[in-house]
């Protein structure tokens, strides 16, 4: 088949590479239709860290991707929920299917969960077909679901809603969304749909804040004079729940400045290991923190009926399209923010 593979730092290039094979009898095979790059993928793609591993030239070749939808060409003896023929799309990640976590619904707490396309561990969907192990729990039907709909189910929506939901907003309440990529900007849209009266996003694009002011939000770019701006907007007291969704330094740093007394910080950007919080600021302000990476597969009985009814929009954060054989070029796109880029779709075949 042919994929997008990891040859080391800013080289995904578009080679053959061998077919997957059933790994367990609880395995699927998915003929890809779409993929999508996530803003973790550079962190691989810069030679960064991503947990312990750190993506030097080093590292085995692999095929990328966590972000894909495709049909069940093949099935093992142990799936039940699909068949053959099925249109499905796949969590960022799975775990075994067999340990106590698994069986319990709680894959994201199985020792052996990983996400798709970080390693040769788990290869990725960027590619004509690969191998989606503990199907059962893993896949989700797509029928109802707009091509681009679904895409973001595999991660960044279900990841925007877990982010968010743990800075605790409430009804009437004031939230803060640093970092405005497509899980931010999603975090914009969700923030209003669960009732906060005031939402103020931050980022550096000026395109990105200009989606969220039309989303509802009070945009500000990050800079010396972020934290009085916020300040001034929110009386002084600062945002009840910030919800931090990009990962770089200075985002993970803009946040508990901008946290309101007795209020909640939520971490979803992936972290390089010197990244810190300052204590002093969460214990006397009495700040609640929270991160984690999604369980995705649990955030879809919530948001899976808001999209299907209408109620969640998430519309143009697709901001262009290439075919896989192109994909090295759109992971140079992606990386530069040229071109107003948001997010790519990349369809196969």
């Amino acid at each position: 088949m042919q994929a997008l593979v990891f040859n080391g730092p800013r080289d995904i290039r578009y080679e053959s590479y061998a077919d997957p094979k059933l790994r367990s009898d609880n395995s699927v095979i998915l003929k890809v239709e779409s993929c999508s790059i996530c803003g973790s993928d550079l962190h691989m793609y810069h030679g960064a860290h991503i947990g312990n591993t750190e993506y030097g030239s080093d590292i085995p070749k692999f095929c990328v991707g966590h972000e894909f939808i495709g049909e069940v060409v093949e099935a093992g003896c142990d799936v039940h929920g699909f068949k053959v023929g099925d249109k499905v799309l796949a969590a960022g990640g799975t775990g075994c299917g067999s340990c106590s976590a698994c069986r319990t619904g709680n894959a994201a707490s199985c020792r052996k969960a990983t996400a798709f396309g970080l390693s040769t561990e788990l290869q990725g969907g960027q590619a004509e077909y690969v191998n989606v192990p503990n199907a059962d729990a893993t896949l989700f039907s797509t029928d109802g679901l707009t091509t681009e709909q679904a895409l973001l189910l595999t991660d960044g929506m279900a990841t925007a809603y877990f982010g968010l939901m743990r800075a605790d907003p409430k009804p009437g309440g004031s939230v803060a969304v640093v970092g405005l990529g497509p899980i931010g900007l999603i975090g914009v849209e969700l923030a209003f749909l669960l009732g906060a009266s005031q939402v103020i996003a931050i980022d550096p694009v000026p395109a990105r804040r200009a989606m969220a002011e039309k989303l509802g939000a009070t945009a500000f770019a990050p800079g010396p004079e972020l934290h009085a701006q916020v300040m001034e907007a929110t009386g002084g007291r600062g945002a009840q729940s910030v919800f931090e969704a990009s990962g770089a330094k200075g985002a993970i740093n803009a946040v508990l400045p901008l946290t309101a007394r007795g209020g909640n910080a939520s971490f979803v950007g992936i972290p390089e290991p010197d990244d810190v919080l300052p204590l002093p600021l969460i214990m006397f302000k009495n700040i609640t923190v929270r991160g984690g990476i999604c369980d995705v597969t649990n955030m879809w009985p919530h948001l899976v009926p808001l999209v299907q009814s209408g109620r969640m929009k998430a519309d143009g954060l697709f901001s262009h399209q290439f075919n896989l054989s192109e994909g090295a070029e759109a992971y140079k796109l992606f990386d530069s923010r040229d071109d107003g880029v948001l997010k790519l779709r990349i369809d196969v075949g």
